[in-house]
């Protein structure tokens, strides 16, 4: 780390969200633990079966959102997530996913793509802050 910037490790040194609804968007999403699917079911006020039949797609034992017209189906142009507090935790820690710190790469293609990614610190800078803050939490949700 650059000897006169003196980060207090905070997420918000390297990433503030900006609810672009960018990494929802795909035919793919997030598996979910078995906390997530609790969570979502109890953010909806719904049971799980109920949950899974409207909104999961079940692949043997993997269990992830469904997609509807190339985006997660909790995924709103007007609002965002609208299950954003019970979220899977994987989304909590979307972009600052631990494979930024083994390739440099993988930093370069998130700050593309995501506005609300620190763009003017180094790649050692962004690394010292995630590598703390990921060694600091237990599922690192943002």
């Amino acid at each position: 780390m650059t000897k006169n910037k003196n980060y207090s490790c905070n997420v918000s040194d390297i990433f503030i969200c900006a609810r672009c609804g960018y990494c929802c968007h795909g035919e793919t999403t997030v598996s979910l633990d078995e906390d997530d699917q609790q969570r979502m079911a109890d953010k909806l006020g719904m049971t799980n079966e109920e949950v899974k039949k409207n909104f999961w797609r079940v692949t043997g034992s993997i269990v992830q959102m469904k997609t509807i017209d190339g985006h997660c189906i909790f995924y709103s142009e007007e609002s965002g997530c609208t299950v954003h507090e019970g979220r899977p935790w994987r989304c909590g820690q979307w972009p600052l996913h631990p494979s930024i710190l083994s390739d440099e790469n993988n930093l370069a293609t998130i700050r593309e793509s995501c506005p609300g990614i620190n763009k003017t610190i180094s790649y050692q800078e962004f690394c010292e802050i995630l590598g703390r803050l990921i060694k600091d939490r237990n599922k690192m949700v943002f």
